[in-house]
């Protein structure tokens, strides 16, 4: 599939009174960010994507804006503390990363507005009444992907026609993880593939060694990297898995393919991040969440890395290679 902009549904402005207090003479707008991921350096990190499209836009931290950040590095039982942190400050704007940050960053505040981003249902996880319709303090941007879950399993079919068992690596207890691997479940036999989940939990480092036995011992002939931050987070030790067991493996994360990883297929995280940036912009501005659509990609990318599928002893097929969006030699 080819590249796809944005849909961009533009929702009306109007004033809205702390985004009003954020334009005060000598006051600086303050904007707190929330994730759920570690603060370390790493490819997947929101914050470098937020930064460069807020710059874009003409807003610099310390320069006509300051940023208060917040990380839970994993532990989303702090999530809580630290957004209850940020909204007593208070900040004029919230940017939550992932579903339990924002979660957290709504049940800390009724009326500063949050923009999330990294959001499997934000109807289903209570964000916000409905994509159109916010109707609250929060909108953002969502990654909606269950009709990717059968084009996904596709690919790995296409890339590996013999493949008959699919591991799918997922963090326990993650509910967007959960709705994932249902998904994957659910199309799986209209492939005739079958699925075996291997979960993880923190410490995660610690748990991989373990995973990598459970697919070797189920046999696995193909591996599906899940979405969570953790895998995120420590990208090198999941790389390392999925190249110790010389599976086809395909992620949902662009970065990972570009740092080794075999295949991914989705939404441009990117761009995600960079409507995020927007709609903070133009409720400092004062525009309200309640009247700004939470807005979904439609632009999905397919990455592949030809030297990961000669480290693995696998031909790329040609047709593959010539509808790819990037191909890393």
């Amino acid at each position: 599939m080819r590249r796809r902009d944005f849909i961009r549904i533009v929702g009306s402005a109007a004033a809205w009174p702390l985004a009003a207090r954020a334009q005060q003479p000598g006051r600086l707008p303050s904007i707190g960010f929330l994730s759920d991921q570690s603060e370390r350096p790493h490819p997947f990190n929101a914050r470098d994507y937020l930064l460069k499209r807020l710059r874009e836009l003409g807003y610099q931290d310390q320069r006509n804006m300051v940023i208060e950040y917040r990380y839970a590095a994993g532990e989303l039982n702090r999530l809580p503390v630290l957004a209850a942190e940020l909204a007593a400050l208070p900040v004029d704007v919230l940017i939550a990363i992932g579903t339990p940050a924002s979660k957290a960053a709504l049940a800390a505040t009724g009326k500063i507005p949050i923009v999330f981003s990294r959001v499997a249902d934000p109807v289903a996880s209570g964000l916000v009444t409905s994509l159109a319709h916010p109707g609250g303090n929060a909108t953002g941007t969502t990654v909606i992907t269950s009709d990717l879950a059968e084009k996904r399993l596709a690919l790995l079919k296409e890339i590996a026609p013999r493949v008959s068992r699919i591991g799918v690596l997922h963090e326990k207890n993650f509910q967007p993880g959960d709705a994932e691997l249902k998904q994957l479940i659910s199309a799986a036999p209209r492939l005739g593939l079958e699925i075996h989940a291997v979960a993880v939990a923190p410490p995660l480092a610690a748990t991989l060694d373990a995973a990598l036995g459970e697919i070797a011992q189920a046999s696995m002939e193909g591996l599906f990297i899940g979405s969570s931050g953790w895998f995120e987070d420590l990208y090198q030790n999941t790389l390392e898995l999925a190249n110790k067991s010389r599976l086809p493996a395909l992620y949902v994360r662009p970065e990972f393919v570009r740092a080794g990883g075999l295949m991914s297929y989705g939404p441009d995280w990117g761009q995600m991040y960079g409507i995020a940036a927007d709609y903070v912009v133009r409720i400092i501005k004062g525009a309200k969440p309640a009247e700004l659509p939470v807005q979904q990609p439609t632009t999905l990318k397919l990455l592949i890395n030809l030297s990961a599928s000669k480290a693995i002893g696998l031909s790329m097929p040609p047709s593959l290679i010539a509808r790819a969006d990037e191909v890393i030699e």
